[in-house]
């Protein structure tokens, strides 16, 4: 398993490197193309050991900022930023994170600080609202900074995107759900947990889950967390309520949310609200916490993506960036990493599942 994983990182960083980041380009001009030709770091031919030490070299007190919607005690974007601060680390960059703590207000000051005083080579940025860090890419690129997206991307792409195809997973885990249902003879209404609903996750989560159930017959209802346990638990509570045992299925956007959802299903079923196995939980990501309440019987399934490679490709497309002599801004890359629908079946064989912080 240990190896399936590692080949699944390097195919994904692999195949950012050997593009330069340029294989999902949507933007880019011959004029930049030049200017990689004469800033590049690397030509088409390489001893071994210069080769090593140029990247060393190209990489050595560069400083990379970490600036996601949440850090600590957060087993995805620790992650990501446990394998960054790995590779960086070897590379004798200098890594820092900088914690949001879900505050789009202390995310943007932090972003303005770092480019104001230009205390950064590279922004490695997680986007909380769809629109909310077009100014502040667009900013960075002006100020000679790369930025690089993880997961959630914004409408200002920036140099990099590298993420879980939500909307593709959304479809998978909604399938099931579908199939799940139609097995049962349940009511054909599913109820769509998001976050804060004009999030990117949120936006392509919910999208992705409409396309398959409604073409199914299904009708959807949607809640928003803003990813919150307090918010999704009162959520669930208002849809088993209201429905009176009409809803066959919860479609939450965040594993962390979805196990709060499954608690407050178990106990409606303990009050006899909902008959037991009435009512199915599913949801996308599957951290270590997850699968334990899986082998609980709290949740249902999930469509598990490859966070660890996210974090790995992070740090691929930041020396990518560093290395390749061109601009910030001046080229534009998206790139997603595997997902797989998981249950109490597979969840043992998965490489992708129960991940932890480090």
């Amino acid at each position: 398993m240990k190896i399936t994983r590692k080949l699944s990182v390097l195919a994904a960083t692999a195949a950012l490197g050997a593009a330069g980041l340029s294989a999902c380009s949507v933007g880019g001009g011959s004029s930049d193309s030049a200017a990689a030709a004469t800033n590049a770091v690397f030509s088409g031919n390489e001893q071994l050991m210069p080769m090593r030490q140029k990247s060393h070299d190209a990489l050595k007190g560069k400083k990379i900022a970490f600036v996601p919607i949440l850090y600590k005690g957060y087993k995805l974007t620790e992650n990501w930023g446990t394998t960054m601060q790995r590779t960086f680390d070897d590379a004798g960059a200098e890594f820092k994170v900088y914690d949001s703590n879900f505050s789009s207000d202390r995310m943007i000051n932090t972003i303005n600080d770092l480019i104001a005083r230009k205390a950064a080579d590279v922004l490695v940025l997680q986007n909380q609202d769809l629109g909310l860090l077009d100014n502040a890419v667009d900013r960075a690129q002006k100020a000679g900074i790369y930025t690089v997206m993880l997961n959630m991307p914004s409408t200002r792409l920036g140099d990099a995107f590298v993420g879980v195809d939500v909307y593709g997973a959304a479809q998978s885990i909604a399938k099931r759900a579908v199939s799940d249902c139609n097995s049962r003879n349940a009511p054909k209404t599913i109820s769509i947990i998001d976050g804060p609903g004009n999030d990117p996750a949120s936006i392509l989560w919910d999208q992705g889950v409409k396309d398959v159930v409604e073409k199914e017959g299904y009708k959807t209802l949607v809640a928003h967390s803003q990813f919150q346990n307090a918010q999704a638990q009162a959520a669930a509570e208002s849809v088993l309520q209201q429905q009176q045992g009409k809803v066959c299925g919860f479609m939450v956007t965040f594993d962390l949310n979805s196990v709060t959802v499954g608690q407050t299903v178990k106990a409606a079923e303990g009050r006899g609200q909902i008959a037991p196995g009435s009512v199915g939980v599913y949801t996308l990501d599957a951290d270590k916490d997850w699968c334990n309440a899986l082998k609980q019987g709290v949740v249902t399934a999930s469509a598990a993506y490859d966070v660890q490679g996210i974090g790995a490709a992070g740090a691929v497309a930041v020396q990518n960036l560093l290395t390749n002599g061109v601009k910030p801004g001046a080229s534009h890359s998206v790139a997603y990493v595997s997902s797989t629908v998981v249950d109490k079946s597979n969840i043992d064989q998965t490489t992708i599942a129960c991940y932890q912080s480090k």
